[in-house]
């Protein structure tokens, strides 16, 4: 379980979030939906370590993660997929996976590539897995991302909008590898979204993040049913 507790914090001098309270089960795979500019990317660079925390708490299973170095936090099961790629352009498919289990050793980490690239079979095939990344359409590249992201063996994945730009049939793709993860494989899934109502339908529990501030919580089927969802999304009042 991820919880925030009254947490405030942005860079250096520039706060971004404003009193976040979260309570994130296991179980669960949460959206957080927001307009451009709402505080999502900074939500997870927060947890991850990557920002100024001025005040609150951040607890992971229990343990407290508040200011913890990121490579700690990645090593207690936490695995952060950022909106602009992280993989290497030039390195293939299969260099990419084997960086993002860095942290694994040799056995344990063919073992994971394994699993990894069974619930992304287009990524084991020959034509793919000594592919580019570079050569890689918008659908593939994102897979590999989830991909890299599952190297890490985590307990629990960020996902920040991981369909941003992709076509509606592309997005649904994507969005049924992240329920198989979630189903499959046991990872608890925390992802911010563009698409609210796709992601919505995908999701169990839902916030609504905007100026930097919850705005809203509920069931994400319930949330689904708002007549007021894209006046709430958008920010406007």
């Amino acid at each position: 379980m991820l919880e925030l507790k009254n947490v405030n914090s942005g860079y250096g001098r520039h706060q971004v979030l404003f009193d976040i309270s979260m309570k994130m089960e296991k179980e669960n795979i949460t959206v957080i939906i927001g307009p451009n500019g709402a505080g999502k990317t900074t939500l997870f660079r927060t947890i991850m370590g990557l920002t100024s925390i001025y005040s609150g708490k951040i607890l992971f299973d229990g343990d407290d993660i508040t200011n913890m170095q990121t490579n700690s936090i990645v090593k207690l099961g936490i695995s952060y997929v950022p909106q602009r790629e992280n993989f290497f352009e030039n390195l293939t498919v299969k260099e990419n996976l084997t960086l993002g289990g860095y942290l694994l050793g040799r056995e344990e980490r063919e073992a994971q590539m394994k699993e990894v690239l069974e619930l992304f079979p287009v990524l084991a095939r020959k034509d793919y897995i000594s592919r580019k990344a570079s050569m890689l359409s918008g659908g593939e590249r994102r897979m590999l991302a989830l991909a890299m992201g599952m190297m890490k063996k985590p307990k629990l994945m960020l996902l920040d909008e991981p369909t941003e730009g992709l076509m509606p049939k592309l997005a649904m793709e994507v969005y049924d590898k992240i329920r198989r993860i979630h189903e499959d494989a046991r990872v608890q899934i925390v992802m911010t979204a563009e698409k609210a109502r796709l992601s919505l339908e995908l999701g169990d529990d839902a916030y609504i993040l905007a100026n930097g501030q919850i705005r809203e919580h509920k069931d994400a089927k319930e949330m689904l049913k708002d007549p007021d969802l894209e006046v709430k999304y958008f920010g406007i009042t």
